[in-house]
Order: structure tokens, then sequence, then C-alpha cells
């Protein structure tokens, strides 16, 4: 007969395995012959959408190519793909949740994000930065002390300015926003002096806006933000179907083409530093 400290460890033992247990989301797929694809509507040019349900982007595109391979990868005749609304609240526990197979849109993988999902290999890679009216202006972090910025809610960036503004004994108002949309407007009204988000993502703000020539985008970096496409936590076999449709769009230059439909309109070009990423994560077989 087991010692009671034996049947406890046992019981610890098996309640940990049962914690780690990894979803299936592949026989998901084939069940359902739905492709569940979490979108933003507030991230261009990486993710956005005029119309519910119609989304299109960067990270939309890619998605879209992954859906493909996948289809090829599983031998389904038929995968429709089924684009599910989210937010930046609300992104990673509709993965947890199974509310969605993958979200396509700007999240940057974090240490402590993985406690919730699983990431995908990188697609992309920025940095948090500031857009300002042109009279203000921004190139060093003290220039925003005592100003209004707008950030929103539950972003890496949020983080990164408070650790950045702490660290260098700085105060600024916060105004913490839900998207952004609302922050642009805030900034367009003269109700904040910037908005803080990431770099890629300001710069096509700030070409929606009607006040383009109002506004400055600046040159300060505060962060390195790598990009990924979250899914479900603990199912080695989806992430591995995922990444092998990813290396397949960056080994064929997929990705190049999908970068000048969505960025050339812009006058930029792709950093060494993202060239030398789609380089890196361009698997072999």
């Amino acid at each position: 007969m087991l010692k009671p400290t034996s049947m406890l460890l046992i019981t610890v033992l098996l309640l940990n395995g049962a914690g780690f247990a990894g979803a299936d989301t592949i026989a998901d797929i084939r069940e359902t012959g739905v492709y569940k694809v979490g979108y933003r509507d507030d991230v261009p040019p990486f993710s956005s959408a005029e119309e519910p349900g119609k989304p299109q982007g960067f990270s939309i595109d890619i998605c879209r190519s992954l859906a493909g391979k996948l289809k090829t990868q599983l031998g389904m005749e038929d995968l429709a793909v089924e684009y599910v609304p989210v937010t930046a609240a609300n992104r990673l526990e509709a993965v947890a949740r199974g509310d969605v197979h993958i979200v396509c849109g700007a999240t940057t993988v974090t240490l402590s994000r993985q406690e919730t999902v699983d990431f995908s290999n990188l697609f992309y890679v920025t940095g948090a930065s500031f857009i300002t009216t042109a009279a203000l202006g921004v190139e060093r972090l003290d220039q925003v002390a005592g100003k209004r910025i707008a950030v929103v809610e539950n972003t890496t960036t949020l983080t990164v300015l408070r650790q950045r503004l702490a660290a260098a004994g700085l105060e600024a108002e916060l105004s913490i926003v839900k998207d952004h949309r609302q922050a642009l407007k805030l900034l367009e009204e003269g109700e904040v002096d910037a908005l803080a988000g990431d770099r890629a993502t300001l710069l096509a703000l700030g070409f929606t806006s009607k006040r383009l020539r109002a506004l400055r985008l600046s040159a300060l970096m505060l962060s390195f933000e790598p990009y990924a496409f979250p899914v479900p936590r603990n199912d080695a076999d989806y992430r591995l179907a995922v990444n092998r449709a990813l290396s397949s769009v960056y080994n064929s230059g997929e990705v190049g083409r999908l970068w000048q439909q969505w960025f050339a309109d812009y006058n930029v070009k792709p950093t060494q530093l993202l060239l030398t990423l789609y380089q890196l994560n361009a698997f072999s077989e």
C-alpha cells in the first residue's frame, strides 16, 4: 500500500500533467472544416477592416497564404476561412479559449504572454515610438515630460513607455484608450500631444489622417518589438504546420511581394534587420 506522501506526489504529478495537456487544433480544423482567424481592425497596414468580417493587411494576407498551405498539408479538399474580430485586450484569451486558431495582427512576443499562448516563428520586427504634432516633435524621451500621451490598453507599448519614463525619472500624462483610431482622434483634436505605438503601425495611422502634414513620426525607438502569430499553447503539431507554411512564404519570396503591396506606398523600405529575420526563419525541410 502506498504511503500518504507517495499518493500526494502522484496526485501532484497527475495534476501537473493535466495542466500541460496540449490542444488538438488540427483535429478541430478537420472536424469543422473551418480555419478561424482572429483579426484586429485598428492596426494598419497589418490588419484593418472597413467592413466587419472583411479584414485586409500584411498580416491578413500572410494568414490567407497560411490557410491555403495548411489545406494542402492536411489533405483537405475544402477549408473555409472564418474571420473573427478580436481586440488588443482579448486576443490572447480568444486563442486560449479556442475561439480562434490564430491571431493575425500585430502581436509582440513576450515571455509573460507565453504563459497563455504559444507563438509562430517571427514575421516582423519594429519598435515603439511616437507620432506628435509637427510643432512638438520628439527626438529625445525627455521631450515628452509633462506631455499628454495617448497609448492603447493591453499593449507592450504601454508597458515599455511606463518603464522608460520611470527609469528616466520623468512624468507624463497617459491617456489609455481602447484602440489606435481613438488615440489618433485625440491627437488630431489636440486632446493629447503625442500618440505612442509600434512604429510601423504609427506610420500607417499617420497616412490615414486628414492632418498628415501637421504630424511627425519620431525617429526615437523605445523598444524592440518582434511580431509573431499567437497560436494555442502546447500544440506542437499545429505550431509546426503553421511554421512550415511560414517558411514557405519566406523561401518562395512571397513575403517580399506582400511587403511591396502593403508598405511601398508609405515610401519605406524593409530594414536589414527585417530581411535578416526572414532569412533566419526560412527553414528548409
